[in-house]
């Protein structure tokens, strides 16, 4: 059985704190030279005091609030090379040096299918592998729907890991079940000057595929072996859409 993590989304965000939403705008984006002028919306914009997003037809969306910016990115058979959040990102920054950016979450989502799991295997029978039997899972009338939220200290940063259930929409009438691996890489922007906390925010973007080599490390030696192997710094990387989670 070839098993296969497939990455689906991969996502920056930033903590902010006197950032106004209402600044971002397509129009903004393209005369800051933050987007390429050739970008088109794949919808209507919105664009307010508390929130605004502007989402592009390539697969990518900026989401601002006003303690938040959220850079996502669905990854559709992109090289590594191609993936365009992380450069977005650092594009928007230098826009606006001065908003006060405090911490930044490198996030990955990825999936694996029911039917590659082996064995007969189903996706509740593998979520209840990584459980102890307890009492607590006899409990109603139907089985327990688990979800799994882990937290591990690494050397550079805090790594947070959701495992569950999910749904992949092949069409709109047909799903196919999914286990989904949901990761956060969590660090405090650091300097004493604003010069010196702008360098240490665009560093921590800059570390976006070592995260991204951890996170498939993590799963593939930790969550899915024997059986699945991906190579650690991988020239592509197969994805599926899944609706995203801003």
């Amino acid at each position: 059985m070839n098993r296969t993590l497939t990455l689906q989304n991969v996502g920056i965000a930033i903590a902010t704190k006197n950032h106004n939403p209402s600044v971002l705008t397509p129009d903004f984006l393209k005369y800051s030279g933050i987007v390429p002028d050739d970008w088109e919306l794949a919808q209507q914009p919105v664009v307010s005091k508390q929130a605004s997003q502007v989402v592009f037809n390539n697969a990518l969306s900026i989401v601002a609030q006003p303690q938040l910016l959220n850079f996502l990115e669905v990854v559709i058979n992109k090289e590594i090379t191609d993936i365009q959040a992380p450069g977005i990102t650092h594009s928007y920054i230098k826009a606006l040096p001065n908003v006060e950016y405090q911490a930044i979450g490198v996030n990955l989502k990825g999936y694996i299918l029911e039917s590659q799991l082996g064995s007969n295997q189903t996706v509740q029978d593998y979520m209840n592998s990584l459980l102890a039997p307890a009492a607590w899972q006899e409990v109603g009338n139907a089985p327990v729907l688990p979800t799994i939220q882990l937290a591990f200290t690494l050397d550079r940063c805090e790594f947070s890991l959701g495992i569950t259930e999910g749904k992949l929409y092949v069409t709109e009438q047909e799903t196919v079940p999914i286990v989904l691996f949901t990761g956060n890489f969590s660090y405090a922007v650091t300097g004493n000057s604003k010069e010196e906390k702008l360098q240490s925010l665009h560093k921590l973007i800059d570390n976006w595929q070592t995260d991204l080599k951890d996170y498939v490390e993590i799963i593939n030696t930790k969550f899915l072996q024997p059986e699945i192997f991906i190579q650690n710094a991988p020239e592509r990387i197969t994805t599926e859409i899944l609706v995203p989670q801003l």
